[in-house]
């Protein structure tokens, strides 16, 4: 049986007609305005599209920026669109939630509500409009669990008709209540990745791989990997994984194709690097940083490519482990503490652009991954990547900040994830207790 505790109000204040993200899939949301589905999808078997993934209409197609489905925005990792810029600033805080159970994850949005899991395995969704939690569940854990259980939550992720959540077992939930429609057991309680495309979820959970079926219910395809730091999804439906190798001193990348079962290719530097840890699939080609390097390895064949080396003078280096973003075909790196926040290159001449401006006075470390919408760029710094710095794409000028330090009164904190909608942007933040805080233009 399972626990769960539900609120009396089980409003549902927005349709989901806003959660259709491109590469993302979303399972169903087909991205299309001219939908007659209450839910804003033209496609209610729940199989989604197949976009391409050229540009950034690739990687969002449709959503009218009042969801955000998955970590790290869309099945490929894009964290990327043109559809919406977010809000101005200066911003205010619209409500903030606290959470006590210890540490949450990242946030995620869709049919007017927020969700979040925390380390007890409990999953909270938060009205988006008044900070109300509207419900919460609590799945029943295996016997063999120990009191006062604490992992490191997953993000959950978000569909046109479902929110996915993931403990031990992947449990299917419907988004307005929090009920389970279906779950499928894995085996460990360990945190993963969750991302959804084209029909099926993708998920890694305590070294294994799973892709499991939306209209089966079931897994249909499984893989040991040791040690996964992220996975992403290409157009294909390939799947992407970077996972340490030699007892963490060396990493590798290596493309499945899940349909026929089978391993791609392997991509393993020479030498040890113990970076390469997020991924981003962007035109069939996956980015990674090694070390200081920006490197492309082809999604089909695994051949690499060097698109930029930074730090040649230790004026410019890249922070360990995130991925690049790629818009207006420029690559968009994340800056180490007392170096340029923000390193730029041309997709094309992997040159610097000549409108931007390398001497911007913002300086890092940069944390999370880096998002770029309509016009505006998005930057965590700062310790505890709190520091929120929004920037022109084009030039790098600041344009506006925030520091949530401002509004919280915290011993220690750190920003786990965060969402750009087009009136408010969602962050959650660790400290000694966890925050869920919502802001919107004064």
């Amino acid at each position: 049986m399972n626990r769960r505790s539900t609120s009396t109000r089980r409003r549902w204040l927005a349709a989901c007609g806003s959660a259709s993200v491109g590469i993302a899939g979303l399972s169903g949301c087909t991205g299309s305005d001219d939908s007659n589905d209450e839910n804003g999808s033209s496609d209610p078997a729940g199989t989604g599209e197949e976009p391409d993934e050229s540009g950034t209409e690739g990687v969002h197609n449709g959503s009218s920026g009042e969801s955000w489905p998955m970590a790290r925005f869309s099945a490929n990792n894009g964290m990327v669109t043109d559809e919406w810029s977010g809000p101005d600033g200066p911003l205010e805080e619209r409500w903030t939630v606290e959470i006590e159970d210890g540490e949450v994850s990242g946030p995620v949005v869709g049919h007017g509500f927020v969700y979040v899991a925390d380390e007890t395995s409990t999953l909270h969704a938060i009205d988006l409009t008044t900070g109300d939690v509207e419900w919460t569940y609590e799945p029943e854990l295996p016997p063999e669990t120990p009191p006062n259980p604490q992992w490191e939550p997953t993000t959950p992720a978000v569909t046109d008709d479902t929110v996915y959540f993931l403990t031990e077992t992947l449990y299917a939930l419907k988004p307005e209540t929090g009920d389970v429609l279906w779950s499928v057991e894995l085996g460990s309680l360990y945190s993963g990745d969750i991302r959804v495309y084209d029909g099926i979820v993708y998920v890694h959970n305590d070294g294994k791989l799973y892709a499991v079926d939306i209209e089966e219910q079931s897994i249909i395809w499984e893989e040991r990997v040791n040690a996964v730091q992220d996975i992403a999804v290409g157009s294909d439906g390939s799947l992407y994984v970077s996972h340490k190798t030699n007892s963490g001193h060396d990493y590798e990348v290596v493309g499945f194709d899940v349909e026929k079962e089978e391993q791609i290719w392997a991509y393993s530097p020479s030498g040890n690097f113990d970076t390469g840890r997020e991924l981003l699939v962007h035109d069939g080609t996956v980015y990674t940083h090694e070390l200081d390097t920006v490197l492309a390895i082809d999604g089909e064949t695994g051949e690499e490519a060097t698109m930029a080396v930074y730090n040649k003078d230790d004026s410019e280096s890249v922070v360990a482990g995130r991925a690049p973003t790629i818009a207006n075909e420029i690559i968009y790196s994340a800056g180490v503490f007392d170096q340029p926040a923000v390193l730029t290159r041309e997709l094309t001449t992997r040159q610097e652009p000549p409108t931007w401006d390398s001497n911007m006075p913002i300086s890092g470390p940069t944390g999370r991954r880096i998002f770029v919408s309509k016009n505006s760029l998005y930057v965590w710094r700062g310790y505890g990547y709190v520091d929120l710095n929004v920037l022109n794409p084009e030039t790098g000028e600041q344009r506006w900040s925030f520091d949530v330090r401002d509004h919280q009164d915290m011993v220690r904190g750190m920003v786990q994830g965060y969402a750009i909608l087009v009136d408010s942007i969602i962050y959650s933040i660790d400290g000694n207790y966890s925050v869920i805080g919502a802001l919107e233009t004064a």
